[in-house]
């Protein structure tokens, strides 16, 4: 990596440019880079921002810091596609340049209003007792050219009783009125410059989208931890599926096993009592890398998401290398009988068209993008390596406990083993025969149970880059490269 000392808070200006050019040189050579996710040409990204089909492609926003590899000023990068599979880099969309927002551009969503792409994002602004709490506004033409409102902030500071820390805007519309959910923290006891007691949904309206009044909390029959953050919201089949990213969460033995979760709500909004009908809360994916995901409604409405390819602050052995994380596909979401699934998208899986399907113990591919199909009869253990045999992880099915594991302490380099090497979901609930995709792109894996009934979203650095994998018995396999 390109030897230069980088401070936590530095914003873009002309004169890095030469810097980060030759950091996207030397990124570029990285062995572990993926085909099929979008990931930071240079520097760190993590939540996805602002996504939305506008003016006849994807847009697709990002938290970025694009100097290093550690969380330091957020700006929004911007990469636009036509096939959600191959991205255009387009560059700086916010940068943190104005005094509102000296301390970064967080996250927020994007919403098409007469023709143009409104971007609600919160602006990080901190004094030496703390934060205040600022929402912000952009507004990109079918130019591409984007201008920050003049008046931000839009919302300027947190109700009375509310930690500052409320933020990633999310805008939608519903009875003929503009609503703007953000995460936030209340205060049980005493005030303080930190985090509050308990987490909180926090509803605003307006009628011109510039001017907001604040309704009040929405009432979540859930545990709510001690913060919500990256709300986002989308019906389907006449449900409201609501996604939230709670912190504070205690770790169960087969749920939440990560320091953050996501999680959905499956119910009915009413935005005038303020109240989520619920109908059934669980959590978003099961793996060691997956957090802040939000949902959009593509071309044709077609019910996308998009998910952070990280959690908090992790440690991965290419740190070094000066860049890190990525997104997940893009995945359809859908409810089945109820049941909410997502899975990658058509496009996505347009990409693997010379599927082979063989009876084997052992599958060896010659690159590391593929995609994997096979069955697993969860009355049977079952135990599937992909690797070699010093360095490799596994898919463990246990049919006494009813659970399927991903367990990644056997790889030569070691992954964030402060919080663990394995993974655990339930499969209880689970049809006796289990169908088990599993998509890798290079160092990004996305494990798929029946469809998107669970889901294992996790990095692997693998140094080998033919594969084996190696069954615990025979099995019909379907496999095709990525093309």
């Amino acid at each position: 990596m390109i030897s230069k000392k980088i401070d936590k808070y530095t914003f873009y200006t002309p004169e890095w440019q030469n810097y980060l050019n030759q950091l996207k040189g030397t990124i570029s050579q990285s062995t572990y880079l993926p085909k099929y996710h979008l990931y930071p040409k240079t520097g760190l990204m993590n939540d996805p921002n602002g996504l939305s089909y506008y003016n006849g492609k994807y847009h697709i926003f990002y938290q970025w810091f694009p100097f290093d590899s550690f969380h330091g000023m957020k700006h929004w990068g911007h990469a636009t596609s036509e096939d959600l599979v191959t991205f255009k880099d387009e560059g700086f969309a916010l940068i943190p340049n104005e005094e509102y927002e000296k301390n970064g551009a967080y996250s927020g969503n994007a919403f098409e209003y007469s023709n143009e792409l409104y971007l609600f994002y919160t602006a990080n602004y901190k004094t030496n007792t703390g934060k205040l709490a600022k929402q912000a506004l952009a507004i990109m033409d079918k130019k591409g050219t984007i201008k920050k409102y003049p008046k931000n902030p839009i919302i300027n500071g947190a109700p009375k009783g509310f930690s500052q820390e409320l933020r990633d805007p999310f805008v939608f519309e519903r009875n003929d009125s503009f609503y703007m959910l953000l995460g936030g923290s209340r205060f049980v006891a005493e005030e303080r410059a930190s985090f509050g007691d308990i987490g909180e949904l926090l509803l605003y309206k307006s009628n011109n989208l510039f001017d907001w009044t604040y309704q009040g909390v929405i009432d979540l029959p859930i545990n709510k931890g001690y913060m919500l953050e990256c709300p986002s919201l989308i019906t389907l089949d006449g449900k409201d599926v609501l996604f939230l990213s709670p912190m504070g969460y205690e770790k169960e033995r087969y749920r939440y096993q990560n320091r953050f979760s996501s999680i959905y709500l499956i119910g009915q909004l009413d935005v005038e009592k303020r109240i989520f009908e619920l109908e059934h809360v669980d959590e978003l994916d099961a793996g060691f890398d997956y957090y802040a995901p939000q949902s959009f409604y593509g071309k044709n409405q077609l019910p996308l998401t998009f998910g952070w390819f990280g959690c908090g602050e992790q440690v991965y052995p290419i740190d070094t290398e000066g860049w890190k994380h990525g997104l997940t596909t893009a995945q359809e979401i859908r409810l089945v009988n109820g049941k909410f699934r997502r899975f990658p998208s058509q496009e996505v899986q347009n990409k693997f068209i010379n599927k082979q399907t063989v009876i084997t113990k052992q599958l060896n591919l010659e690159a590391p993008y593929y995609h994997l199909q096979f069955e697993l009869n969860k009355e049977q253990e079952s135990t599937i390596y992909f690797g070699t045999k010093d360095d490799f992880w596994q898919l463990n099915l246990d049919e006494k406990k009813e659970t399927v594991t991903i367990e990644r302490s056997n790889l030569a380099k070691k992954i964030d083993i402060e919080y663990g090497m394995k993974r655990t979901c339930k499969i209880a609930e689970l049809s006796t025969i289990i169908i088990v995709d599993v998509f890798v792109d290079n160092s990004f894996i996305e494990l798929y149970l029946n469809k998107g009934e669970r889901v294992f979203s996790f990095r692997v650095f693998l140094e080998s880059k033919q594969t084996t994998i190696s069954f615990s018995k025979e099995i019909n396999v379907t496999w095709a490269l990525f093309e």
